[in-house]
């Protein structure tokens, strides 16, 4: 059944002129015990985003591509409305763009955070962790996670490779006025079609070290084709909102509504697996609500923050389905595996004429239930056309397939044995 499944999902895929109607079993087959449907897997199930480390800039174990572009980032549109310090026309990062103060999740022994900035060279600044909202934050994907994609290259830089994995708000609509007041008087007249996605940010003022997150949720809307939100600009420091992506000339001031275009992330790809932002990719938020940092990344806001609300909303309706298919995959897979010990099995059998023959039907209808378990994961696996996960199910189910048949065998080879003695008898 499985195999019929596989060849009409290819010729599914190759586009057929008719649908293919469902494979017909090939026997009938005793319906599980119990029926439940897959629960949607909870947000730690998405991928475990960090910030980068003074680790992995220098020493023997710093990242081959920061070795040899340099640790200098620049950061996005989005970082600077929200806040962000842009740097300096006279610091530029890697690729071109004017480099951002970035912070970094490393500690010193007074408790400070470490933000490489670019004003104060090479060796950056240090800073108390709940005085950091206009510091840029660059995410860090470490091999562990990485490992869980699977994505392949889209572009090879030498030492490393560029990929493109999830998206988010970066790049301001600018100049083009005209577009501009058309979506605010969309948006004015709520005729500006929402996506039903959300950005959560930061409203607290950067100087209110002692005021927690407020969070400011920024609606996505969809606008001829492509996606924006609406964010009113930030409170910069001293420094200002500086110049980025090789002087384009982009400020914004306290209040000012932007309109910013959600895109691709690009991620950097080093030989060791780790992935890390093109750029600096929001602001706004502390590194952690205290005066004092101990060096424990998993107990900061921050941590809290990327787990909460960027690893969520990073995510494409794709990515969305993708996890929930392979969450559903593996809860049946543990419900298969709690089966696969047939003995464990509970069944209701109506006794047979002998003993021996009710266990032999009462280990059939095992079997059968752990095969009704695998068609039911096969024809989900068809209907969504993933010919992967079929042929993944081909292989679990063969075991079962040849356990049926030789439960069988045995049986009848003890009947035919005692016709044997019977007949001789």
């Amino acid at each position: 059944m499985l195999k019929g499944l596989l060849s009409k999902l290819k010729s599914k895929l190759s586009g057929p002129k008719e649908e293919p109607k469902p494979p017909k079993p090939e026997e009938p087959i005793a319906a599980p015990v119990s029926e439940s449907k897959p629960q949607k897997p909870e947000p730690k199930s998405r991928l475990n985003f960090t910030l980068w480390t003074d680790e992995q800039i220098q020493g023997e174990h710093a990242l081959d591509f920061l070795k040899q572009g340099g640790y200098r980032v620049g950061a996005t549109d989005l970082a600077i409305v929200l806040g962000g310090n842009g740097g300096s026309e006279y610091s530029r990062a890697f690729n071109g763009t004017v480099a951002c103060t970035a912070l970094r999740a490393s500690s010193n022994n007074k408790g400070e955070v470490h933000v490489d900035d670019p004003y104060w060279g090479a060796d950056g600044i240090w800073l108390q962790p709940n005085f950091t909202r206009n510091s840029c934050m660059r995410p860090v994907l470490l091999p562990e996670e990485t490992a869980k994609i699977g994505m392949v290259a889209m572009e090879n830089w030498g030492d490393f490779d560029v990929v493109e994995y999830g998206e988010y708000p970066q790049r301001v609509v600018q100049y083009n006025t005209n577009f501009i007041k058309t979506l605010e008087k969309l948006y004015e007249t709520q005729a500006l079609q929402k996506t039903g996605k959300t950005y959560t940010f930061d409203s607290t003022e950067y100087n209110k070290c002692d005021v927690g997150f407020q969070p400011d949720v920024c609606p996505e809307y969809e606008y001829q084709g492509k996606k924006y939100i609406r964010v009113l600009g930030r409170e910069h420091d001293l420094w200002g909102g500086g110049r980025l992506d090789g002087g384009r000339g982009f400020s914004s001031s306290p209040g000012e509504p932007h309109w910013v275009m959600v895109e691709p992330i690009r991620w950097y790809v080093d030989k060791s697996g780790t992935w890390i932002s093109e750029k600096c990719l929001f602001a706004g938020v502390q590194f952690d609500t205290g005066e004092r940092y101990d060096g424990d990344f998993s107990k900061t806001f921050i941590k809290h923050y990327l787990d909460t609300y960027f690893a969520k909303e990073i995510e494409t309706p794709q990515m969305v389905a993708d996890r929930e298919r392979k969450a559903a995959f593996k809860t049946m897979k543990e419900k298969l595996a709690e089966i696969s010990d047939l003995e464990k099995v509970k069944v209701t059998i109506k006794p047979a004429r002998t003993p021996e023959r009710t266990e032999t039907l009462a280990r059939i209808t095992r079997v059968r239930h752990a095969k009704a378990t695998l068609s039911a994961m096969a024809q989900r696996a068809y209907s969504e056309g993933d010919e992967e996960m079929l042929k993944e199910i081909g292989e679990m189910a063969r075991p079962f397939a040849a356990r049926e048949a030789a439960i069988r065998n045995k049986f009848n080879l003890k009947r035919a044995e005692r016709r044997a003695k019977k007949g001789r008898g």
